[in-house]
């Protein structure tokens, strides 16, 4: 006999957790969230760059004009990027110098406040 009606004490959609570990076991020390650092970069002017979401996905239903526009990057805004900031290590908000950097024009912005 199947209990019709009965709602499970749990919702079924789970939210994604960032969560940040505050003191590490070992060293007494801040994480960094990974899923940040795998999925942002940080300009050295304090801006965070990510992709659109879904520019993975069934590519092969998106028309060209589409997958272009999913290709970009996208800033984050003001919020967002004190809320990353707060999420990594100094380690992370530190200056990179690589050599043929495509974000090099990126780094330094003149007449901006963040």
């Amino acid at each position: 006999m199947a209990l019709k009606g009965v709602t499970p004490l749990l919702p079924s959609t789970v939210q994604p957790a960032r969560t940040l570990t505050y003191i590490s076991l070992r060293k007494g020390k801040r994480k960094s969230v990974k899923s940040v650092v795998k999925r942002f970069l940080r300009l050295h002017c304090g801006l965070w760059i990510r992709k659109k979401a879904g520019y993975k996905k069934k590519l092969w239903k998106k028309k060209p004009a589409r997958k272009q526009r999913l290709r970009q990057h996208v800033f984050c805004n003001r919020t967002q990027s004190k809320l990353l900031d707060k999420m990594t290590t100094p380690f992370w908000r530190r200056r990179n110098w690589f050599a043929n950097d495509p974000y090099q024009k990126y780094h330094d912005r003149t007449n901006l406040q963040v």
